[in-house]
This record gives C-alpha cells, structure tokens and sequence, in this order.
C-alpha cells in the first residue's frame, strides 16, 4: 500500500494580473474605476508609482519633459491672455497627471456671460468620477471628492458640468487618450509595468526587514504529534501564512511551546544557493521591463544607471534614444493636451491660438551639439526647440469665420478674475471650490 505523503506547499503569496475596469453596472451614479472591479484603481496607480524607484524616476522624468519649459502661443497678442488664463504650474501638473494616471483633468472658469474662458486650473484626477451616460454620447457630469474611500465625504461629493455642456460657471475639461474598452476613464500608458513596479517594490521591502531582522535561511517546519484532520491542517497553514510570508515577515522567526520533547516541531533548513544572485536577476530584470513600458531606449536620460550602462558620456547614443523618446512617446502626450485645450479655447471664440510646448532638452546633448557644431548652446537648444515645436493639430470642422477672431487683448484682465472664488490647496491632494452647487 503506497503511503500517504502528509505534507503541504504554502503559497508565499497569491498575486494575480490586476483586472482593471469600469463598473458601468453600478448602481451609484458614477462610474467607478478600479482593480478587480473596485473603485481604488487611482489608488493602486499611486502605490506602484511609489515603491518602485525605477517607476518613479521615468514617470517623473518623463513628466518633465512633456511639459518642457511650458505652454506658449506663437500668437503674440493671444500668448499674453494665456500666460493669465492658464498659469503654467497648472499645465505641468496637468502633464503630470495624464503621464501618471493616464488621465487629467482642468477646471475652467467662464465669464458672467459664459463666452469667454477667464481661467483654467488643474484639478487632481483622482478626486473625479464620470456620471453614467444616460441616453447621451458623451459624460455631461463629473463628481468631485477629496476622498472616494471615505464613505462620509463621499455623501458631501460635488456634481459639476463637464465643458461645453452647460451654462455654468464652472466646468471640468477632461483630458485623456484613448483606450480600448474604456469609455469613462482611460490607463496609463505604463500600466503593463504595474506588476513589475510592485515587484520592485516588494524587493527592497524584503532586503529591509531581512537586514532590520537578521538573516534567516528558508525552512520547512515538521510537526510531530500525528496528523491532524484536514480542516485542522488547513487552519495551520493558514496562520503560518499569515504570520511568516510576504516580505514584511521577512527575518521573522518563530515559537513554539511543548509539553513533551518528543513532539515538538523541528524545522529543517534549506539553504539555497547563491539567493543573491536570483534577486539580483529579479531585480535587474524588474527593472528592465518597467523602462520597457516607459519606452525609454535610454536609462542615461533620467539618471538611470542599469547593468548595461554607467555614467560615462555617451552623447551620440542619448541624442539617438532622446530623439526616439520625443517621437514616440513626448510629442504624442503634447498633442493630448494641446488638442484638448485648442478645441476647448476655439468653443471659447479664440481661433487662432498656435500653441505649443517649449521643449525641454538634456544639456549633455546640447552641450555635445555646440562643440560639434561651433554653435554657442543657446543656438542650439534655440534650433532645436524649433525644429521639435509641436503645436496642436485639433480640427473641429468649424467655420472659423463664424466664431471671430481673437478677442482683443483686456485692458485688465487681473480684475475680471477677482471674481473667481475658489480655494485651492498646494499640491495633488484635492482641490476645493467655493461655487455654490445645486
């Protein structure tokens, strides 16, 4: 008769791909947006971008050079009514947002006669959710919360217009690409890294409390006072789970009290060999699949130094990998934003608006180029500011005539804004507005 093997494999950990979605059979009148069906998906954004070092530093860096030295019209009268329109540390946190969460959003204010844009301020994203279409094409609503884990706030939420759907005062311009099988919401382009940023994450955590605890090697625990019945034995294993695995349990060692010696646990050690090596790989190869999703060809561009890179002048590999990265990942975020606020500015009456982003170039490259060149780097960075403007490319099919030329430039703009009541804190934590919702 075969023996029976009374022994059992615990799972140090029961992660799956995170399924992100929107919950369009709500029964709340917005659409929640999470992993697994929960509302926390601007949540678990948050997390990955925090713990991974490597996710941080490109979205960071990337970040940066989306908005560049920041947004100007090559409409000179109309570059000054948007310097006071749109105050450029909103836009470079609107940047910030859409390249993080792949979604972003500004709150934009109209004059008395609903006309005329008078200011637009950014608004942090996560404290937004779309209203569920009812019967319309397009959201008309979105719902503002400092807090959408916190049950009592949620029921002092905010139901404002989304832009060009009312004659409010006050309307939110949501910016976001494309995605398939998303309507409400969009992801961030690096969201196939999630994974990857948690493992990182985990790795550093593991190698802190195995350095704050002490070193333990791997052990398998043998119980010897017989063999319990198979819900007991599922008991065990789950506390032991719980106690012992996952990387904050890292170092961690155990007690056990017995009334007799010969059945108490033994724990027999399993030494593996060259573990550092193995978490060096999973590091190494985390790493590289995180600046894949970024598609940054090029770890130097954003201090990234990788196995297979220092810190040496590589000047002609960085021009290559930074023109790549302005092609195929920069300019595409540019025109979200652009496009997005040139259609928003013509519904506004302003036709004409040529704006673009001042682009923004690593010095090394500059540097390089005017030694090359004989150029002096402010030529440089002059000529190639030029030769990289990207300026919106948003056609509406409007008449152009029927929506007049640029309004001429206020005597005094300053004072048509007092009136704006808003409070606003510093920051991405939340923004409150002082209008009276109805």
């Amino acid at each position: 008769m075969k023996q029976q093997q009374n022994f059992a494999v615990v799972n140090v950990d029961n992660n799956q791909l995170p399924i992100i979605q929107e919950d369009t059979k709500t029964r709340y009148s917005w659409i929640p947006f999470g992993v697994y069906g929960h509302d926390d998906f601007f949540d678990a954004v948050t997390t990955t971008f925090s713990v991974s070092t490597t996710n941080n530093a490109c979205i960071e860096g990337i970040a940066d050079l989306i908005f560049g030295k920041g947004l100007y019209s090559k409409n000179e009268a109309f570059n000054e009514i948007l310097q006071k329109m749109i105050p450029q540390e909103e836009t470079k946190r609107v940047a910030f947002d859409l390249k993080l969460f792949g979604n972003a959003a500004y709150q934009v204010y109209w004059d008395d006669t609903h006309t005329k844009i008078k200011k637009m301020y950014h608004v942090p994203v996560q404290t937004l959710r779309a209203e569920k279409l009812y019967g319309s094409a397009k959201v008309q609503n979105y719902y503002y919360c400092v807090d959408w884990n916190d049950q009592r706030k949620i029921k002092d939420k905010k139901k404002i217009p989304a832009f060009g759907t009312s004659e409010d005062k006050m309307e939110i311009l949501y910016v976001k690409n494309y995605f398939p099988g998303l309507y409400y919401y969009s992801l961030p382009d690096w969201v196939a890294a999630m994974q990857f940023s948690i493992s990182e994450g985990e790795i550093s955590n593991l190698h802190l409390n195995n350095i704050t605890n002490g070193f333990l090697p791997a052990v398998m625990i043998n119980f010897n006072n017989g063999v319990p019945a198979p819900e007991e034995r599922e008991t065990i294993e789950d506390l032991i789970q719980a106690k012992f695995t996952g990387t904050d349990n890292a170092g961690r060692f155990m007690l056990s009290f017995n009334d007799d010696p010969n059945t108490k646990p033994t724990i027999d050690v399993i030494n593996i060999e060259n573990l550092h090596e193995k978490y060096q790989y999973v590091a190494d190869y985390t790493q590289d699949r995180i600046l894949v999703a970024h598609r940054v060809t090029s770890p130097l561009l954003f201090g990234i130094r990788t196995a297979n890179n220092g810190f040496s002048s590589q000047s002609e590999e960085m021009k290559t990998a930074f023109s790549i990265m302005q092609t195929m990942t920069i300019s595409p975020f540019q025109n979200i934003i652009l496009n997005t606020l040139d259609s928003a500015l013509k519904l506004s009456g302003y036709m004409d608006t040529e704006i673009y982003f001042e682009q923004l170039t690593p010095l090394v490259i500059l540097s390089q180029t005017a030694e090359e060149t004989g150029k002096s780097v402010a030529q440089v960075e002059d000529e190639t500011n030029k030769s990289m403007e990207n300026p919106a490319t948003t056609d509406d099919g409007q008449d152009e005539t029927s929506q007049g030329a640029i309004p001429p430039k206020e005597s005094n703009m300053e004072e048509e804004f007092d009136d704006i009541n808003f409070i606003r804190t510093v920051g991405t934590q939340s923004a409150f507005f002082k209008e009276e919702f109805k």
